[in-house]
């Protein structure tokens, strides 16, 4: 008897408890939309999920575009000098994936990118020891140094790309339609489309049917 009791008392409890957290998450997740519309150009059924991160230094929403459906879980960077990230439809940025562009990076519809993937448009820091020591003091001391005479060149990932956990993209790629990189993989050449490729560097293994 005193069990039936003591469930009667907790069971509206524990429901009142979960409608609760039901509207914290709901309200939370609102706060994330709107303050990433100041930042980016987000279709209405974007979802910015709890681990994500949009770092946009250029101050323009327009740098970074994400079309409609597409969940980001990962982190967004635009550099203060110039960059632009451009996702399209229904695709999907796991956790703690880092995409920074200085160039461009265009990603298609249907991409789906694993986590712990780095796709990198730019070199970070120019290759001459001492630009590249101009470049940190000026960082260090919270200053952005313009013109910098760090190398950046655009990466474009086409429509229905799989991109494995732990794989880099750098700089200047064209990965074709279709196309798998497996997990671990760093990918700095063109990759042919319907492929899978896979090692460092990235080589085709296998060849996929449209």
């Amino acid at each position: 008897m005193w069990r039936r009791v003591i469930q009667r008392a907790v069971d509206p409890f524990l429901l009142r408890i979960a409608r609760r957290a039901d509207m914290l998450i709901k309200g939370d997740e609102a706060g994330r939309v709107r303050d990433a519309r100041r930042w980016a150009t987000l279709s209405p059924t974007v979802k910015i999920h709890p681990s994500a991160e949009i770092r946009n230094y250029l101050g323009d929403p327009r740098a970074i575009t994400i079309g409609a459906h597409s969940h980001i879980n990962g982190q967004l960077f635009v550099f203060w000098n110039g960059g632009n990230i451009n996702i399209g439809e229904w695709s999907h940025i796991a956790s703690g994936t880092r995409i920074l562009s200085q160039a461009s990076i265009s990603i298609g519809n249907h991409v789906l990118i694993s986590h712990l993937v780095d796709i990198h448009d730019t070199d970070c820091h120019p290759i001459d020891w001492e630009e590249r020591r101009l470049d940190m003091q000026e960082l260090m001391t919270g200053k952005y140094r313009i013109p910098t005479k760090t190398v950046s060149k655009p990466i474009i990932i086409e429509d229905d790309v799989w991109i494995g956990f732990k794989a880099t993209v750098l700089k200047g790629v064209h990965i074709g339609r279709g196309a798998i990189i497996a997990a671990g993989s760093v990918v700095f050449e063109n990759i042919p489309a319907w492929t899978v490729v896979a090692g460092n560097p990235a080589k085709v293994v296998r060849e996929l049917k449209r």
